[in-house]
């Protein structure tokens, strides 16, 4: 087997999905298990990937391995299949928020050739941003490997270890940010007189439009501000009333919190 996956939650069902469509890997060479069976089962009858019956058979049979539990279940699962990841030379491949590097081999208790990638859940769109850092034993052909997965369900960036703290901030964290806008402008619409579902379509596009053009524009994020505030117009207004009532330091100030929880977490493990 090529591939497997270790945990079937959102994140992991969206980025199996994106893999499985992209078709660079043949289904029949995707092997999935998941405590919860009969997910594994709704996974392999949607998308024709093979079962196991353990995560040590994944281990056992899958070049790669991608582990997508909970940050608190890593080290145990790790211990269950170390014999099999060091028997077969796999390189693992970590989704756990938190999960340093580092963390990833002591709980391996070898120099195993670890990958930590921070998609987020866009991926169920095929639009997620996703980090990548490798370890030391990690060849290029395998870190490409990784990196052409990775654009099976959105865009990848390498970055560095320590940036993948304020990344989670402003990549994984953020969609619950922009859905807690977008939710705010469609009840402003219903405020005066919207359909609920009309102004929540036209947040939603209004957002989907606007990172369309800060992707694709030769301009910077300011210039696009200024490019919507009519010297005297309607939008200089709103834009003033965000400013004095504090909106960009509530943004930062959730990043902030978000950054801290996360170093939080890895020096908690």
């Amino acid at each position: 087997m090529k591939l497997g996956f270790i945990g079937t939650g959102n994140l992991a069902s969206a980025i199996l999905r994106g893999v499985v469509a992209a078709e660079e890997i043949p289904a029949k060479e995707i092997m999935v298990y998941d405590i919860n069976l009969s997910r594994v089962d709704e996974l392999c009858e949607e998308l024709s990937v093979v079962a196991a019956e353990s995560a040590e058979e994944v281990a056992a049979n899958c070049e790669y391995v991608v582990i997508a539990v909970k940050p608190k279940d890593f080290a145990s699962l790790a211990k269950n299949i170390c014999e099999e990841i060091r028997s077969n030379n796999t390189v693992v491949i970590s989704t756990a928020a938190g999960t340093q590097l580092k963390k990833i081999r002591d709980c391996f208790g070898f120099d195993v050739k670890a990958i930590r990638i921070m998609p987020n859940i866009n991926a169920a769109v095929g639009e997620s941003m996703t980090a990548l850092c490798t370890s030391g034993r990690v060849a290029c052909s395998e870190k490409e490997f990784a990196m052409n997965l990775c654009t099976c369900f959105g865009k990848v960036t390498e970055l560095e270890e320590k940036y993948f703290s304020a990344f989670t901030a402003i990549a994984g964290s953020a969609p619950a940010f922009a859905y807690m806008f977008a939710d705010a402008l469609a009840n402003a619409g219903i405020k005066y007189g919207l359909p609920a579902k009309t102004a929540q379509d036209i947040a939603a596009q209004m957002l989907f439009g606007s990172a369309k053009q800060l992707l694709e524009s030769p301009f910077t994020v300011s210039e696009l501000i200024r490019n919507v505030c009519s010297p005297g117009g309607t939008t200089i207004d709103g834009v003033c009333s965000l400013k004095e009532t504090g909106f960009e330091n509530s943004v930062i100030t959730a990043v902030d919190k978000t950054v801290e929880k996360d170093r939080l977490m890895s020096a908690s493990k």
